[in-house]
């Protein structure tokens, strides 16, 4: 289920995993298949993956937003492959769940249960306790986004002026651009403002081909501004990787609030959540106020990176 798409923040994802692929098995082959591919039948991919499959093989899906029934093929892609190989060594990397409709979601848990040996990451409270309910014979565990492994790698020394308001514009929006531009024009009356969002603006195979020229040229973005405000989950870790404070605005869903309550106690100067927009505008002009160091400690890879090999191969060897 590799990234097929423009999204920066799905595109750290694929950079995340595949770097910490080559690092814990880099004797192991590593094949790259995007979801279309498993779920059109025309590739015949699922009778090719039944046939070649051996114990010592791991499947691992993508992480992200992607059990769920909004839209895409994701859902129906981990169910085809468990479904045909429901004794298979799986791990899934941390998942946002959210259901619409009761039937999808009863339909999805019958077939994900079926993954005994799966080991699946949950990557907010919501998603962790959800995926319980579902899979009562799958272990699950509650795990951040691989991206926040990248928070406290680098350092900048650039200097910071100014506000970027990284706003989605999708289904998962909650303000409208009325009231988004409302706010800019407040900001306005205070500092410089820039808007961006993290859909870069190339194709997704250049993106792929060069993950990381433009991970950190979006993180080197960031380490320019005072403050961040965003709606965009990805957009708040890739602040945070670029060291600058992050006000979080909702969404229609629970994904970009609950996912900061991983930073709670870590980087408490450095991540706000706002109420609504008066809130964030005043968050952001006592944010600016403050004398920081713009420096954040690397605790999400050591905490749990590093040891996630540990953890899924000591399941795999309870089987």
């Amino acid at each position: 289920g590799i990234t097929a798409h423009s999204n920066l923040g799905d595109m750290g994802q694929y950079y995340c995993i595949h770097d910490w692929i080559l690092k814990n098995y880099p004797e192991h082959k590593l094949i790259e298949v995007k979801a279309d591919t498993v779920v059109n039948e025309k590739y015949e991919f699922i009778e090719l993956l039944k046939k070649e499959y051996k114990t010592c093989d791991i499947i691992l899906f993508q992480s992200g937003y992607t059990t769920q029934d909004l839209g895409g093929v994701h859902d129906l892609m981990h169910r085809i492959v468990i479904n045909a190989l429901p004794d298979a060594h799986i791990l899934m990397m941390p998942q946002t769940i959210f259901f619409q409709h009761e039937e999808n979601k009863l339909r999805s848990a019958r077939i994900y249960n079926k993954a005994h040996k799966m080991l699946f990451l949950a990557r907010d409270k919501v998603s962790y306790e959800m995926a319980k309910e579902m899979m009562p014979d799958v272990n699950v565990r509650l795990f951040p986004d691989i991206v926040t492994s990248l928070i406290g790698k680098y350092k900048f020394n650039n200097s910071r002026r100014g506000i970027s308001l990284c706003r989605r514009n999708d289904g998962e929006k909650y303000y409208s651009e009325e009231e988004l531009f409302s706010l800019v024009e407040k900001f306005k009356q205070t500092t410089v403002v820039t808007i961006s969002d993290t859909t870069a603006k190339v194709s997704f195979k250049e993106l792929r081909s060069n993950p990381q020229k433009y991970i950190e040229k979006q993180i080197e973005y960031f380490s320019r501004f005072e403050v961040v405000v965003t709606d965009r989950y990805h957009g708040t870790i890739f602040a945070l990787a670029a060291g600058t404070p992050v006000v979080i605005i909702k969404t229609n869903d629970h994904k970009v609030v609950t996912g900061a309550d991983w930073f709670k106690g870590i980087y408490d100067e450095y991540i706000y959540i706002a109420n609504d927009l008066d809130d964030a505008f005043q968050i952001v002009l006592s944010i600016r106020k403050k004398h920081l160091d713009y420096r954040l400690q690397p605790v999400f890879v050591a905490k749990y990176y590093d040891k996630l090999k540990a953890i899924f191969e000591s399941e795999k060897n309870e089987f």
